[in-house]
């Protein structure tokens, strides 16, 4: 059996420059964003890093660890929540459908 984990975002973080980071971003508010935030923060970390997490934009360390989550089905990982919520990182609509589908 093959299991296949599936990532939130469409392009790693690492992968983004930072004078390109807003086109990853939604400039209006995420509908269900409380929701989906709650469902992010709600599992325990999976895999465990010594690398912290920096806000891409003003290069401030925000979190000791960039530790991942899943649910079984996604992964995740700190650096993500954070810009998620401080940022309206856009998550892909199939997990968004998914966490909704989770909370019903």
């Amino acid at each position: 059996m093959k299991i296949v984990i599936n990532r939130i975002v469409t392009c790693s973080l690492r992968k983004i420059k930072p004078e390109n980071f807003l086109n990853y971003t939604s400039k209006s508010e995420i509908k269900y964003k409380r929701e989906i935030l709650e469902y992010l923060q709600s599992f325990e970390d999976c895999a465990f890093t010594s690398e912290p997490v920096y806000d891409i934009l003003t290069k401030e360390s925000v979190r000791d660890a960039d530790n991942a989550k899943t649910d079984g089905l996604f992964t995740w990982y700190w650096s993500e929540i954070y810009h998620f919520d401080k940022y309206n990182l856009c998550l892909k609509d199939e997990f968004v459908k998914h966490v909704l589908r989770s909370k019903n």
